[in-house]
């Protein structure tokens, strides 16, 4: 049985600064809520990992586009997995450079942006499986509803040097849902503009059979009431 805690979250400069790697919305957003299983062991990210799974194939609600960044070598890695599982993928080239040293050269690279289409709960699980220790890693990791985000070059200011970053933009339509991860993948963001996500009272009930809200907002739960 999942404990979950859920907070409506409000779009301010805090909330921005909390979602990370410089989130953009191209349009407006009705509702945002923080999401997460409750665990005892706050490094094991397995559970956080499951119950978003089970979130996701509550919904019963395809295709969905997982989105995600990484580097060139994992890059390759990547393509050969979902080669081999028959996992349908995009894969592009962004602008913004990156370098890493070895013990003989400085290595430039462009970071790489994967897009998988999910049309079904077993090619999901099998998604999550091999690559959300990604959203472990803070990369950029995200799931929509609908092919609605593009990235483009932001130059921002980090640890006293100025760079240029891919910024996530998300177009908000009026049928938009997403997630975004929460640092190092303890819980996740689901942005939404649809009726169903409205209220904290109609996305609980969209929780996996059995969840059990143990604290929404700042107000915990008796541990009696099950959803």
């Amino acid at each position: 049985m999942s404990e979950v805690w859920i907070q409506e979250e409000h779009l301010n400069s805090d909330f921005y600064e909390m979602v990370g790697h410089y989130v953009q919305l191209e349009g407006t957003i009705e509702s945002v809520y923080f999401i997460s299983e409750t665990t005892e062991d706050v490094e094991d990210r397995d559970e956080q990992r499951d119950f978003l799974l089970d979130f996701l194939i509550n919904q019963d609600r395809y295709p969905l586009y997982l989105t995600f960044l990484c580097d060139d070598m994992m890059a390759e890695d990547f393509e050969k997995e979902f080669n081999q599982l028959d996992i349908e993928y995009s894969c592009e080239l962004l602008k913004e450079k990156q370098t890493y040293y070895t013990f003989f050269k400085r290595v430039t690279y462009h970071p790489r942006c994967f897009t998988l289409p999910i049309k079904d709960a077993r090619t999901l699980s099998l998604v999550l499986e091999h690559t959300f220790y990604l959203a472990n890693m803070n990369q950029f990791y995200s799931l929509s509803y609908s092919k609605n985000i593009r990235f483009k070059l932001k130059k921002v200011k980090e640890w006293g040097r100025w760079k240029n970053v891919s910024t996530p933009i998300f177009k908000t339509k009026e049928d938009t849902t997403f997630i975004t991860i929460f640092h190092d993948g303890a819980g996740f963001f689901l942005f939404s503009n649809e009726d169903r996500y409205s209220s904290i009272q109609r996305v609980c009930s969209t929780f996996p059979e059995g969840s059990r809200v143990v604290q929404i907002n700042d107000q915990e739960i008796g541990k009696d009431k099950e959803i």
